[in-house]
This record gives C-alpha cells, structure tokens and sequence, in this order.
C-alpha cells in the first residue's frame, strides 16, 4: 500500500475571491444543481452540452465549484483536497471554449506541470515551481476547450516520503480528508483529485499511478478510476516517481466521463519515450474512439477471471457485483491467486523504484523545473526538509535511501529489479487471459492491483456500492492497450447497477455543512 500511498485564506486568494465565504448565503454556496444538472451525478457530456447550448453558464459553473470548494473543501470539514486555483478560472470560464472539453473545468493532481501554477508535488521545497514547460496531457487538455482550474493535493512525491506519512498527507498541502466517511484512510496518491471529484468540485479529475495511485482512491471515493497502459498517455512535463511504471489517467464520476477524458489525454509524444509501445502495438499510435467503444451488452457471453480467493469472498458488495455480471451474461472463471507474483512483484519493485526516483526527479529539477528552487536535487530537497521538521513531520527514509542510490539510468540492480517484476506480471496476466480465453480479470476493489501496475497493463475501477459509509468497487483489468474493452465491460455493469451515491448523500455529517 505504500505506493498508493491550502488553507482557505490560500485557496480563496489563489482564485482571486478572497471575500468568497462572506459573499454567498446558505443553501447557495455550495449548489449541487444548476440549469436543471446534478453536478454530483452528471455526466462530463451532459454538463459540456449545457454549456455549448447555451443552458448553462460558464462563469455561473465555474462560480459553484468555487462556492463548493469554499463550503466544503477550505472550510466545514475542510477536506482538503486542493492544493490550488489559477487566479483567473473566473475569466477563463466566461471565455468562449471549443472541442471535446469545451468548457468544462478540470483539476489536475499537483505534479502534472501548469505553467500557469506552481507544480509542487506537495513538496515544501517546490512550492514556487512555475515549470519551464507544461505537461503534455495539460496541453492535450486545454487544446480540447478544458479549463484547468486548479491542482489536487497529494501524497506528497506520490507517497515516496516515508513509510510513517500517510496517505494524502504533503507537507505543502497538509492532509486530505475522506468524505464517505471521515475516519476512512483517504488513500493515495491520487488522493485529491479522487476527493475533489467525488464532491463535484469540477467536472472532471485526473491522477497519476505507479502502483495503485489511481485505483486504491477512485475506489475508496466512489469514482470510476482509469489506469492506461503504460505507454498510452505521455508522462512529459509530470514529475515522475519511476518512469517504468508511471503513468496518469481519469478519476471521475462515470464511465462515459472516463471514455471522453481518456480518448482525449492518450497519444504518442516523442517527448516521451513510452508512447512507442503504442506504436508498436496493434493499434499502431491511433487512439480508439473510447466512447464509441461504450454499449450495453458487453458483458454477454464474455468469460472473467475470477481468483481463487475471491471467489471465496464473503463480502456483501463483492458478492452481488459477481451475481450482477452473471446476471449481465458473463461467466466468471477461476484462476489461480497471484500470491506468489504479488509477493514478488513488491520485493523487486521497491528495489527498482528508489534508483529510478532519484534518476527521474533530478533530471527533472535540472531540465524542466523553474528558477528560484531552494534545492535542484534530491539531496538539497532532503537538505532543505530538514530545516523545516514542523511540516515533514514524519521523516523522509524513502528519499534518504532513494538518494543512497546511484542515481544513474541504467543502474543494473534497478534495471533487474524492474525487468523481473514486468515479466512475472505480464506473465501471470498473459498466460491467464489466453488459457482461458478471458476478457478481462475482475477483482474486488484493490485486490491484485500490484500485477497489473507492475506489468504495465490498463486497470479500471467502477463503484459496487456500500458497506456502511465505506465506498466499494470492482476492479476490471486487462492486457497491454485493452482499455476499449475494458471500458465497455465496466460501463455495461455501471449502467445496469447505477450503484454510486454522492457523498453528501451517504455521510450525513456533510449536511451538516450545507443542506444537500
């Protein structure tokens, strides 16, 4: 779990509303409803044809996810969950917007690089990083008419501080707060961008992932959470915890949302190395069209991979998720439980990953970072924590042995490491699907997780209801560049359960805050 693993005076200066939480009465500060849409159950489609025709103002939205990130996020149970806004997402909503995003504001987890706003990744000793470039995906992005409106807290160097520090804890951002339920651990690293969009604070969210930064909090927060194929999406411009197994991707609210964002984001990039397996692959470079991929049905006739301790599975939400996909046409086999490779996979992979940390995020501070940095390395960033024990409060052992590495790209005990747990993955994965003649392997929220991380494949979660308050998902996961199927088994079982619920409307002491 460890990979998984402002204040409001700085939140509502950064959007230039500092008067924002006197200005706004009661019920109307924090709107789930606006031009007739649901924000906390509507559809980025649905909201981005509002805006085109004209039913829904774009300042009006922009102007309620601020409202709503005033009530909920720098004040009342203060979740969190943004780190912060770009001083002119008023102005930039009320210009006219273009494409497949126009209009819709989006946030983005704070180490996906914003010439607009500091890129941080949670780090006190980033704190003014105005990076030399943007990231390729924010490029992708505003291209297709999206607003960036702000950057999501995070676990801090994508929870590659210490093994004590949380899940959701940065030492700029403080710590996220789970909203299903309070006392829940959050999980990371994508923790902000899953909390920020559970509780529609825009309309759209995306995360990064080494191992499990995407699922453990879409699913924990009741999203729909996309992990690509390594390769699909470009890293270019995110600083990066290991670039073997890195990638970015969706956490939104539906299915449909996941498709529209993916197709968008996805793309070969010659800034990034990566994106040539998808050339290679049997797609050849060319971005399927994910949303034409969505249709009832999919689940018909398709065979599941089921583990053998899932299957075994007493859980309530699991239980009726495996009688749903019966029910939907699926057969669920089992296979053998990947002990064994998960075991594996976790020992090799934290030898991999402090080498790869330190290579990665010092050519990173020596060629994309901005000026006036306190550290441009990883040894002066350590340096510079230790100056400052009231904010890195829980010690930083993992970039002390990430910095006792060599540091160097091809360092062969990195390069072992890394190697061996992508073969035992894609292995298991490989040999399962094709020996069984499977679509995909589904699993209980974060169970297996770790082989698909490792071995580079796509994993998708969609939300199976509630034990309690505690949000539960189904995890669907595939081979290399599969997400058009995978998409289309999960939306097939997302449109025939609807099972997720705002969070306002399964923790009642959100109510308490702003009557839903």
């Amino acid at each position: 779990m460890r990979i998984l693993m402002l204040a409001a005076a700085l939140a509502l200066a950064a959007c230039g509303r500092s008067d924002l939480a006197e200005s706004r009465a009661g019920a109307t500060r924090c709107l789930t409803e606006l031009s007739g849409l649901d924000l906390q159950a509507a559809t980025a489609l649905e909201i981005r044809d509002a805006l085109t025709s004209g039913k829904l103002d774009g300042e009006a939205l922009m102007q309620t996810y601020l409202d709503r990130i005033a009530t909920f996020d720098a004040a009342g149970p203060k979740l969190n969950s943004i780190r912060t806004l770009a001083p002119d997402a008023l102005q930039q909503a009320a210009a006219k917007h273009d494409g497949p995003l126009a209009g819709l504001p989006i946030l983005l987890k704070d180490n996906i690089g914003t010439t607009d706003m500091p890129t941080t990744a949670g780090s006190i000793a980033l704190a003014g990083n105005i990076p030399k470039h943007e990231a390729t995906i924010t490029t992708k992005l505003r291209q297709a008419g999206a607003i960036v409106m702000g950057k999501a807290n995070l676990s801090e160097f994508a929870n590659w501080v210490d093994l004590n520090m949380p899940n959701g804890y940065s030492s700029l951002g403080g710590q996220v707060i789970a909203p299903y339920d309070f006392t829940l651990d959050p999980y990371g690293s994508s923790t902000g961008s899953a909390v920020a969009g559970t509780m529609a604070f825009a309309a759209l969210t995306i995360g990064s992932e080494t191992s499990g930064s995407i699922i453990a909090p879409a699913y924990i927060h009741s999203m729909v959470g996309v992990k690509p194929t390594v390769g699909l999406v470009s890293r270019y411009g995110i600083i990066p915890l290991a670039a073997s197994f890195d990638t970015a991707g969706p956490i939104v609210r539906s299915v449909t949302d996941a498709a529209l964002l993916l197709g968008v984001i996805a793309g070969v990039d010659d800034k990034d190395a990566a994106t040539q397996a998808f050339v290679d692959s049997e797609l050849h470079g060319v971005v399927p069209d994910y949303l034409a991929a969505l249709h009832r049905g999919a689940l018909q006739g398709v065979k599941l991979g089921v583990r053998s301790q899932d299957m075994d599975s007493a859980e309530a939400t699991w239980l009726a998720a495996m009688k749903a996909l019966q029910a939907l046409g699926a057969t669920l086999v089992p296979i053998d439980d990947p002990q064994d490779v998960d075991t594996f996979i976790a020992e090799v992979e934290l030898a991999a990953i402090p080498n790869e940390f330190k290579f990665g995020l010092n050519r990173y501070l020596a060629d994309e970072a901005g000026p006036g940095l306190p550290a441009y390395d990883l040894t002066g960033i350590i340096l510079y924590n230790n100056d400052h024990p009231d904010q890195v409060k829980y010690g930083q052992s993992l970039l002390i042995a990430s910095d006792a590495t060599s540091g160097t790209e091809l360092d062969p005990a990195s390069v072992a490491a890394r190697t061996a747990a992508q073969q035992a993955a894609r292995a298991w994965t490989d040999v399962n699907i094709d020996q069984n003649g499977l679509a995909a392997i589904v699993a209980p929220d974060l169970n297996g997780y770790a082989v698909a991380a490792a071995a580079g494949y796509p994993s998708l979660t969609v939300p199976s209801g509630y034990a309690g308050r505690e949000p539960h998902g189904i995890t669907f996961a595939g081979k290399a560049f599969s997400e058009a199927q995978l998409l289309a088994l999960a939306y097939d079982y997302e449109q025939a359960t609807h099972l997720r619920k705002p969070a306002t409307r399964v923790n009642s002491e959100l109510r308490h805050f702003c009557p839903d």
